[in-house]
């Protein structure tokens, strides 16, 4: 596939991302990003590369809305994985549950 729309943006970001994830200054001061960012390194990767493909002709995203809300949910959820329970009156567990049952719909 050619791909390049982008001149392949997404390998840099991703090993960015990667970088950050796995840096030791990172990891004490923040750990809860380390994951997190290494998470969005692979849903930002495989989503750009999907868009790529699409857009040079090398393959079809057959449903925009389904391959956006798939998109989204990818960085959704370790995001709020990542996330202090403190933000989730109603628990944590139980909106994550929520929102990956409602995007099965």
């Amino acid at each position: 596939m050619s791909g390049g729309h982008w001149q392949y943006a997404g390998g840099p970001i991703r090993d960015a991302l990667f970088m950050l994830s796995e840096d030791s200054d990172l990891n004490v001061r923040w750990p809860r990003l380390a994951p997190l960012f290494a998470s969005l390194a692979v849903a930002i990767y495989d989503a750009e590369r999907e868009m790529d493909w699409d857009l040079s002709s090398d393959s079809h995203i057959d449903d925009d809305v389904a391959f956006e809300d798939r998109v989204i949910l990818s960085v959704l959820v370790p995001t709020m994985e990542a996330a202090r329970d403190q933000l989730f009156p109603r628990g944590k567990w139980a909106t994550i549950q929520a929102v990956q049952a409602r995007a099965n719909l």
